[in-house]
């Protein structure tokens, strides 16, 4: 039990960190424009700027789910023997700084 409930904890904060990256990216925006800028030749400036494809449509699913996927999965690695609580939460926070970083180097540095 204590297993499931920490792979779905897990994956609960998977997707409250995507749900913050993504306030903290808007408030990037604001403060610093040029890093919002889209780059020459692709659709940006909106929601509803870019065609709907079944593309735009795939990465959007990974977009709101591969975090939490990822997430549960680490839970389900995590939680299979008891560690100390301190060592959960280190867990937890590397995984959000990795998703971060991640997310901050490819959308804003890359333009991926």
């Amino acid at each position: 039990m204590r297993r499931l409930l920490g792979t779905i904890g897990f994956a609960i904060a998977g997707l409250v960190s995507v749900i913050a990256w993504s306030a903290v990216d808007s408030r990037l925006c604001t403060v610093i424009k040029n890093w919002c800028t889209p780059p020459a030749g692709t659709c940006g400036g909106g929601v509803d700027a870019c065609p709907a494809t079944t593309h735009a449509a795939i990465d959007l699913v990974v977009y709101l789910f591969g975090p939490p996927i990822l997430f549960a999965a680490l839970g389900f690695l995590v939680f299979s023997r008891r560690r100390p609580a301190h060592i959960v939460v280190a867990y937890l926070v590397g995984a959000v700084i990795v998703q971060w970083v991640l997310w901050f180097v490819g959308v804003r540095l890359l333009h991926i």
